[in-house]
């Protein structure tokens, strides 16, 4: 590990007195994860019928056993055996009828250690540095992780699963504010981005301003990403070998969160994204090219046209326009590394392996979507920094040491700093 930074040392010595008072105190922070960046526990009832005989022996002792890890260390990571049943049991189901997600029936799901970093993934370097600064895991250093298969919807449509998150993440924003007298630093990253960015909007604005005092970003895509594309013609494995085809679009097509990955049309335009080439009898070259603004017909043409309704009427509306929060905003964007735009698939059409077109990014995200909250600093009102960090990829903030420092400096900065009390009163 990196020796901490001669800023950050010296922080640490003036953080010695309790956090609570006097000019040592901190502001709290909340750390909301990625996806896959926090755990989940799955428990089996009664009613789940095992989808292939080697699971139904681990479906018992599971049963006896209550919960167990779902993701990571499924059972599946061990024994192949077991690939179909984590498939199955990771899977959700969406409730046309209800017009909401599910878990596959006879699954039970929770989230563990929801208050706590125990619960992340990866987080490991940056948690080490904040509490060496003198945060306190579950008091003044917290963190809200989520089940990342579900998401929100637009009001008027159920989402109950990500509804339950926006209260619990609420609660603990205003508790950490009782508790210790001042607004939160809310640190997200990624799809936890998103999540953080929605409830910000579904909170009124005198409750953002009171109860959190900055937000940073870290490698945000509030537009979507051409990769979100690609995983819904390819599949997902999570990285377990020998899980068949339709298993993998099953993972990646059922779960909620599959649709706020796509790209938006306010961001990506008119961008081809999918293009498909193929020749027809006549042996002409036939091309059709999917960007943002057919996203449905893209649905349509690799055989997931049920979620075009979803996708019309849950999930586009949420991204129309990115108003600003108005609460101080840095936002981390990872650069200099290609980023697949634009997936070129041949005559076997969307089930045979794409050609890939890159651009600059940070590796999973694409850079007009890192940057598309730039124009909040356009805004009068909102306080905006961006921070740019090139050679870092998506998951670099966590593990490239200058990249760990840098973040911790600013989430330091935002939580001790006095510059934006003379923008908003607190």
């Amino acid at each position: 590990m990196a020796l901490v930074p001669p800023l950050l040392a010296v922080a640490a010595l003036l953080l010695s007195l309790p956090l609570g008072s006097g000019a040592g105190g901190l502001h709290p922070v909340v750390l909301v994860p990625g996806y896959t960046s926090n755990h989940l526990e799955a428990m089996l009832t009664a009613s789940y019928e095992p989808p292939a005989p080697a699971c139904a022996a681990a479906a018992t002792a599971a049963d006896e056993q209550g919960w167990f890890p779902l993701w990571p260390n499924h059972p599946a990571t061990r024994d192949a055996n077991q690939v179909p049943c984590f498939a199955d049991q990771m899977s959700l189901v969406y409730d046309a009828g209800a017009d909401d997600y599910r878990n596959t029936d006879g699954v039970a799901t929770r989230v563990p250690h929801f208050g706590s970093t125990r619960s992340l993934i990866g987080w490991e370097l940056v948690v080490r540095q904040l509490e060496d600064l003198g945060y306190l895991d579950g008091d003044t250093l917290l963190a809200a992780p989520y089940d990342f298969r579900y998401a929100v919807a637009t009001p008027g449509h159920p989402s109950a699963v990500g509804a339950r998150y926006f209260r619990d993440l609420g609660r603990l924003i205003l508790s950490s504010r009782l508790r210790h007298g001042r607004p939160a630093v809310v640190v997200a990253h990624s799809f936890g981005c998103a999540l953080t960015y929605q409830f910000l909007l579904s909170r009124p604005l005198p409750w953002r301003r009171r109860h959190v005092r900055h937000v940073v970003f870290l490698g945000s895509a509030l537009g979507g990403f051409a990769p979100g594309m690609n995983a819904l013609t390819a599949g997902m494995n999570y990285g377990l070998p020998g899980l068949a085809r339709p298993a993998m679009l099953r993972l990646a097509r059922s779960q909620q969160s599959a649709l706020w990955r796509l790209p938006t049309p306010l961001v990506f335009g008119d961008m081809p994204l999918a293009v498909v080439s193929a020749a027809d009898a006549g042996n002409a070259t036939a091309t059709t090219a999917y960007t943002a603004r057919n996203m449905s017909a893209f649905l349509e043409a690799i055989g997931f046209g049920e979620a075009v309704r979803p996708y019309e009427t849950r999930v586009l509306p949420m991204w129309e326009a990115l108003p600003a929060p108005m609460v101080p905003v840095t936002s981390f964007i990872g650069s200099g590394i290609r980023t697949p735009e634009t997936y070129v698939y041949g005559k076997d059409g969307f089930e045979g392996e794409p050609e890939v077109v890159y651009s600059d990014g940070d590796g999973d995200i694409n850079m007009v979507s890192l940057i598309a909250i730039e124009k909040w600093a356009e805004v009068d009102g909102q306080v905006m920094e961006v921070v740019r960090l090139p050679g870092v990829g998506h998951a670099g903030f966590f593990s490239v040491d200058f990249a760990v420092e840098r973040v911790v400096d600013e989430i330091y900065k935002a939580a001790g700093g006095v510059e934006f009390d003379r923008v908003f009163s607190i």
